[in-house]
């Protein structure tokens, strides 16, 4: 049988009056034709529904998203598992060669344990500890005791490792319960939060005992619906292929939990039922013949035989998506022979003590589902866009004529509500949605995209990275506000920011080795979370904000919609704050004011319980020049890429070389008096220099997007060199008519300059100081020439100065509710990527003085610093010295 979580306090007549409510706000608004409201949990208001539709094979019900059956009643996932049998049993090995891959991993790294096994105490668990004992390997186990795992469980684990003398580590989290909490809120359902935890928490482990490999217990059925079926569906097979997009996948997915690539790049998972085909009864009588130790827990969910709080995931799932989230890996465990279909439906009933799941969530802080202040949260809402109109700003226009409670979390475009004899059919209604067998994310909410289009340079050589260095390119800022922020205001905010920029919605796609982009819907739920940081020390809050800064950055996803992150931070009784993440893929620095000053409108409207009005913006597509589509990987990055493109190392920012101007200066003039230098450093050697002014763009310009276009400023090579070659722009049509702090801005050429073959420090050069410094700089010593390394290449990757202004002026709009937090010119202003194998200049305006950041890899940074050079500069410019009058 299936789940049945029908709420017997939403009778038929109320599930009525409530959809059709919000189906009739639907209709109101141009953006769509026609609508067609589901409630997840309450009976059918049309009616008795059409009996469900089970799978002959697998038993899976139409419930499921994007199902399809034959006239033979055989469901879709059944019937590629037929016509692809082969193509997918390759991924799995035989038994035997699970050992020879453990032990040759750990003879390679020296490592005296052959694997560490995440060991619940559950069935699963154990069956897999006790033959890998039996294999004769050296195991260590591990636990996540997540605050709820069954007391029989937890002496399982200490009995059967006592039996074999196994070392054994158990560990927790402080803060697991919000990482449930979290994790309900994203994927209703705790499974997510606590295996993420599990695999971080492990995977830290292991990398510090010099454990090469984690050893796993998914199932098979898990094996399928978490590791391989988004490859399946798209036809992908081949297993050498599969194997290195999950480990890039990995790498991107402990991203989001700090500073992990070193561990993560240093120890292998490895999936135990990969190489064993037992089925679940067999685990069963093995364990019954084996051990007299291991005890079934009987105080664990259904579908668990550790967790106590794992029925929590399946209430709150079959309540707010309308299907069990254990449906797709017990049913194929089905498909695959390894599960009786009745003893899946058995699995898959829906918890018997609802009272002790509600008082769980209570503990956690998510509110029941059953609450029918929280309707709209179980509601998805199917719709026809209409023809020329955004019909993605649908949500936004329904949310300002319903009530929060009411607005559906689910927005999913249809080209028609399938009805028989005027009855709105459910089951067609269903197979509409297409959603992958594993996916728990809301899909688009939105019209259909309108063609590819082009792409600006700057987007060209973003995409040409892989994908664990794209997701470095987010700028993050912390901003403080008046008062106590309301989380829900600032979501619905946030949603209306996503429906008034385009740039924020776009999708990136990859076809024949080219790159495109176009304009997409609103990828999954709006992307706003709260952090706590209640009675935090400042120290502490400085750190916990640093982790949520990688973190998020880490999580922007641009290609796939998600460019844009926000963090309500939690502060009282002090104000609010806030933490904003937007990829430099959709947005410039310009691009951040405009986006600051509608943010902040939008709350201060809302709070004022109007209905949200934004100022007019430009869209982003319009402004596109025509040219090439970026190539779609680094493999065909020599023919696409300029010989003078920066590049950017995999080694970490570290902390800058900073010096203090007593001048504040154009962009221009701070680029010059850089380039000289560094043409001195390299003895004469001319080195072009990248300018990225993100002052330049006009005032006026209310557009999203990433609009400003680098300049080159490359300088004479060589004493009595012939003059300078001008500025020059890429394509990119940017107005340049503002300069800050300059008079005019036209075309900027350098003088011609004698440069230097020595390296004598130039007087009065102002002392570098460690970043965030205020120390008033004195004139150094003279220094001894830096080693041949690190300043004789006459071929160097070129630099980059990136000016930013006075970044308050810059980024808040007089009147805006924002201010900066205490160091976020230091967050906003470090460079994107990693390490440049350049240099790589920061200028910004703080207390009237022009602060240079100097960031470069070894040797260069020793260079850098023996040579004087960001003294050099500062000196250049307190003293005017940028208009060729020598050294």
């Amino acid at each position: 049988m299936g789940s049945d979580t029908r709420d017997s306090a939403l009778d038929a007549d109320r599930a009525r009056l409530v959809t059709r409510q919000v189906e009739e706000a639907v209709r109101q608004q141009p953006h769509a034709t026609d609508c067609a409201v589901v409630l997840h949990g309450a009976e059918d208001p049309d009616g008795p529904a059409p009996a469900e539709l089970r799978c002959v094979n697998c038993g899976i019900g139409d419930a499921f998203p994007g199902l399809a059956f034959d006239t033979g009643g055989v469901c879709s996932l059944c019937a590629r598992l037929d016509a692809h049998r082969e193509e997918i049993q390759v991924y799995f090995r035989q038994p035997e060669e699970l050992a020879p891959r453990l032990r040759g991993a750990a003879r390679a790294r020296g490592s005296d344990i052959d694997c560490l096994l995440l060991f619940s105490g559950g069935k699963d668990s154990t069956y897999v500890l006790y033959r890998l004992v039996e294999l004769g390997l050296r195991v260590m186990t591990f636990t996540f005791d997540n605050g709820f795992i069954s007391r029989t469980a937890l002496r399982n684990v200490e009995d059967v490792t006592s039996e074999l003398g196994i070392e054994h580590v158990t560990a927790t989290r402080a803060d697991q319960r919000t990482v449930f909490l979290r994790s309900l809120q994203e994927h209703k359902s705790v499974c997510n939060g606590c295996f993420r935890s599990l695999l971080d928490l492990s995977t830290t482990l292991a990398h510090e005992r010099g454990i090469p490999s984690i050893v796993t217990g998914l199932s098979r059925g898990q094996i399928m619906d978490e590791r391989l079926s988004w490859f399946h569906e798209h036809g992908v097979y081949d297993v050498a292929e599969i194997e290195e997009k999950l480990r890039v996948g990995r790498r991107v997915y402990h991203q989001a939990s700090g500073d992990l690539g070193a561990a993560v790049d240093s120890v292998d998972v490895v999936d135990f039922f990969r190489y064993s085909e037992v089925t679940k009864e067999g685990i069963r009588a093995y364990l019954r013949q084996r051990s007299s130790l291991w005890a079934q827990p009987t105080d664990t969910g259904f579908c668990s035989s550790n967790c106590m709080i794992n029925d929590v995931g399946v209430y709150v799932h079959a309540a707010e998506r309308g299907y069990h989230n254990y449906e797709a890996p017990t049913r194929w465990e089905v498909r695959l022979g390894h599960l009786d279909r009745a003893e899946a439906d058995e699995e898959l009933r829906v918890p018997v003590d609802t009272e002790r799941v509600r008082r769980m969530l209570a503990r956690i802080g998510y509110p029941d589902p059953a609450d029918l202040r929280r309707l709209g949260a179980r509601m998805t809402a199917y719709y026809v866009p209409a023809p020329g109109t955004a019909a993605q700003e649908l949500p936004g226009a329904v949310a300002g004529v319903l009530p929060e409670s009411l607005l559906p979390a689910t927005w999913v475009p249809v080209p028609r509500i399938p009805r028989t004899a005027g009855r709105v059919d459910r089951r067609a209604l269903l197979a509409l949605r297409t959603v992958g067998p594993s996916a728990s994310r809301a899909p688009e909410a939105g019209g259909v995209p309108p063609a590819d289009g082009p792409l600006l340079a700057v987007q060209q050589r973003l995409l040409r990275q892989h994908t664990e260095e794209l997701k470095g390119h987010a700028r993050a800022l912390p901003l403080v506000a008046p008062g106590v922020l309301d989380p829900a205001a600032v979501r619905r905010a946030v949603l209306r920011l996503l429906q008034h920029h385009d740039a924020l919605r776009l999708r990136f796609a990859e076809s024949e080795g080219r790159w495109s982009q176009r304009r997409g819907g609103i990828a999954g739920a709006v992307p706003v979370g709260v952090l706590d940081l209640t009675g935090r020390d400042p120290a502490d809050e400085a750190r916990l904000l640093g982790k949520a800064v990688d973190r998020m950055r880490a999580g922007t996803d641009p290609v796939g919609g998600r460019p844009l992150r926000i963090a309500v931070l939690d502060r009282r009784p002090r104000p609010s704050g806030l933490l904003v993440v937007v990829h430099g893929l959709v947005a410039d620095t310009r691009s951040w004011r405009v986006l600051l000053e509608d943010l902040s409108e939008a709350v201060r409207q809302l709070q004022a319980g109007e209905a949200v009005a934004l100022p007019p913006a430009g869209s982003f597509l319009d402004r596109l020049p025509p040219h090439d589509p970026a190539p779609a990987s680094a493999s065909q990055e020599a023919a696409a890429t300029s010989p003078g493109e920066p590049r950017t190392s995999r080694e970490p920012l570290g902390e800058p070389l900073r010096v203090h101007c007593d001048a504040t200066v154009p962009a221009r003039a701070a680029a010059t008096a850089i380039q000289r230098e560094l043409t001195r450093l390299f003895d004469g050697a001319g080195q072009p220099l990248e300018l990225l002014d993100h002052t330049a763009r006009s005032g006026e310009d209310r557009t999203v997007g990433p609009l400003t276009a680098p300049e080159t400023v490359r300088g004479g090579s060589g004493a009595g060199a012939a003059g300078p070659e001008p500025v020059t722009t890429g394509p990119e049509p940017v107005p340049t008519d503002r300069e800050t702090g300059a008079a005019g801005s036209g075309p900027v050429t350098t003088d011609p300059e004698p440069v230097p073959t020595d390296r004598e420090t130039a007087p009065t050069a102002p002392e570098t100081t460690p970043a965030g410094s205020e120390t008033a700089p004195t004139a150094p010593e003279p220094v001894p020439p830096p080693p041949p390394a690190a300043h004789d290449r006459r071929s160097h990757p070129p630099h980059r100065y990136e000016h930013f202004g006075d970044l308050s002026a810059e980024l808040l709009a007089p009147g805006t509710l924002w201010a900066l937090a205490p160091g976020a010119e230091d967050t906003f202003t470090r460079p994107l990527g990693g390490l440049p194998e350049g240099v790589v200049v920061t200028g910004s305006v703080r207390g009237g003085r022009l602060v240079l950041d100097w960031w470069a890899a070894e040797p260069l940074r020793t260079g850098l610093r023996a040579a004087g050079v960001p003294e050099r500069v500062a000196a250049r410019l307190a003293a005017g010295r940028t208009q060729g009058d020598g050294a």
